[in-house]
């Protein structure tokens, strides 16, 4: 092959690489911006599903609408405060490492004071003599140079010093300059979390009463039995209808164990004492419960049992602010009676990971988790598929 034919055969492997390198990243974009165009498919049709479900709930009992009301705001305050406990505790560490670092520039001071003082005291032996007079001085040359030496290494040795320590005195204001800064920081924090919890207690005997008075109307006019079937019904169209959605944006084909595979080795949404309900009676009815509840502290982080797509995020009548999960070939998990959402639809979300916060909501007396897993809208016993004393470790 010639020289010329061998340049023109590089250009064109060049060229090319070039070319599947533009190809490459052009792929990437679309199959970015396809993503983003079925994320925003998916939530406005889960939107429009929202809004249906509004629209019913608005005939229902004020006592309802109430209870959602201030469900919700409930919900925006635990949020807020987790954020500020969180700034809290940062704010915290950074003061605490400011400490240090005074600290630590104060110990370097006080060894820097003993030395220079150590040195001026060394000076003071030589003689207390100025350089000129040294150099004028009757000492024999040996002895001079010596001193002349003595002398030089001294001084620099004190100027590099005094240098040392202003750099030291320097760095303890700066530090505390941010002491103080941080401190009035943590000061306004403190103020803001306060208010947050006067409101979230302000909030929840509200809700205190609204539940009392929803119970006491239900009790009046006998409709225990009609809310239960009510809220049955609710959940169940609210599933089908994700499906439907689901149904019409999929998930994409996972390099992973599919959830059919993973049962009996799951891990348990939260730390609790299990209530093991699924099959059996609610009272005063004949409707079975699907799910279970797992009583917990109210706070405590809802963990995800496997990787999904949030399909369903909001207050839902009977349980509360829920979150539903799509995990592919139809299997869903759902937890309701949170707290707090930290989720939205159309957020993908891995095993583990906090979705939520432990709650009471949907007129609970005492908090917990509502659970449940379904495939095809069929209820499944969690019991068979979480494995017995399986947690995750954080």
């Amino acid at each position: 092959m010639s020289h010329t034919d061998s340049h023109l055969l590089a250009r064109v492997l060049v060229t090319t690489i070039l070319a599947l390198g533009l190809l490459a990243q052009f792929a990437t974009a679309t199959e970015q911006d396809r993503k983003e165009k079925d994320l925003k498919i998916l939530q406005t049709k889960i939107n429009k599903l929202k809004l249906a479900i509004d629209s019913r709930e608005d005939s229902k009992s004020r006592y309802t609408r109430q209870l959602k009301k201030i469900e919700i705001s409930v919900a925006d305050i635990s949020r807020k405060i987790r954020v500020s406990k969180r700034e809290i505790g940062a704010q915290q560490a950074e003061l605490s490492m400011l400490r240090s670092s005074r600290k630590k520039y104060q110990q370097q001071l006080s060894q820097e004071n003993e030395f220079l003082a150590s040195q001026v005291y060394t000076a003071f032996t030589l003689g207390r003599q100025e350089k000129m007079k040294l150099l004028f001085s009757q000492k024999n040359p040996g002895e001079l140079q010596r001193n002349l030496v003595y002398y030089q290494y001294f001084s620099n040795a004190r100027a590099d010093l005094i240098s040392r320590v202003k750099h030291s005195i320097d760095n303890i204001l700066v530090a505390e300059a941010g002491i103080k800064k941080v401190r009035l920081t943590l000061e306004n924090s403190h103020r803001l979390l306060k208010t947050q919890k006067a409101g979230l207690d302000k909030d929840s005997a509200k809700r205190k009463s609204i539940i009392a008075s929803l119970d006491k109307q239900l009790k009046k006019q006998g409709g225990h039995l009609t809310r239960l079937e009510d809220e049955a019904a609710q959940l169940q169209n609210l599933i089908s209808s994700i499906q439907d959605i689901l149904i019409e944006t999929p998930l994409p084909e996972l390099e992973r164990k599919p959830f059919a595979k993973l049962k009996g080795q799951l891990a348990w949404p939260v730390k609790g004492e299990v209530k093991k309900l699924f099959g059996r009676h609610k009272p005063l009815s004949d409707l079975r419960w699907q799910g279970i509840m797992i009583y917990a502290p109210a706070g405590d982080h809802v963990k995800a049992i496997s990787r999904g797509r949030i399909a369903f995020a909001d207050w839902l009548r009977g349980l509360g602010n829920l979150i539903i999960i799509d995990h592919g070939n139809s299997y869903l998990s759902l937890y309701g009676h949170n707290e707090s959402l930290f989720k939205s639809a159309g957020e993908w979300v891995e095993s583990g990971d906090i979705i939520s916060s432990i709650g009471s909501s949907g007129g609970q007396q005492k908090s917990g988790l509502y659970f449940e897993i379904r495939k095809k809208n069929q209820p499944q016993n969690p019991s068979s598929w979480c494995k017995a004393g399986n947690l995750f470790t954080s």
